[in-house]
């Protein structure tokens, strides 16, 4: 695995932009920058804070690859994406599109079940605890449920 452990100061510090972030995996909440290269996160630099003095854990240290997984991520960052069954792949759509698919399933569920039908949850492999906040408010205050949860909690 190439990480920032294995790169000197003098190659950390050339065209890297650092961003500092509150790590997701967990309710700790260690302090740390991403390490920014050409658009594309390439490494993780621990800050002094409260919590983690300096230091990170593994999934701190390597926590951050999945950005970068084409597979996984980046095609469904960039555009919103739909199938019409399981067996089919998945097509770009627009977001009016996929807004009202999803408004359209959402009310109808509680209009039939009610709000408490509904759950959010959050990902610590998301942007950020801001996304975060921002789901269960979406919950909370438009969908009229308190049924929030989040991999992070402990």
């Amino acid at each position: 695995m190439e990480g920032v452990g294995l790169r000197t100061e003098e190659e950390r510090e050339g065209n890297m932009e650092k961003h500092m972030v509150v790590c997701p995996y967990c309710g700790t909440g260690c302090k740390f920058n991403l390490l920014v290269e050409n658009e594309k996160v390439v490494g993780a630099e621990p800050l002094m804070g409260l919590t983690n003095e300096g230091e990170l854990c593994l999934k701190g240290w390597s926590g951050y690859d999945f950005i970068n997984d084409t597979k996984i991520l980046t095609p469904r960052l960039l555009h919103p994406m739909m199938r019409t069954s399981r067996s089919k792949p998945f097509q770009r759509v627009s977001w009016d599109t996929a807004l009202d698919y999803v408004a359209e399933k959402l009310t109808a569920i509680k209009e039939k079940y009610g709000p408490d039908a509904i759950m959010t949850t959050g990902s610590s492999r998301g942007t950020g605890n801001e996304s975060n906040l921002a789901m269960q408010r979406f919950a909370r205050a438009c969908l009229g449920t308190n049924n929030v949860d989040n991999c992070a909690r402990t």
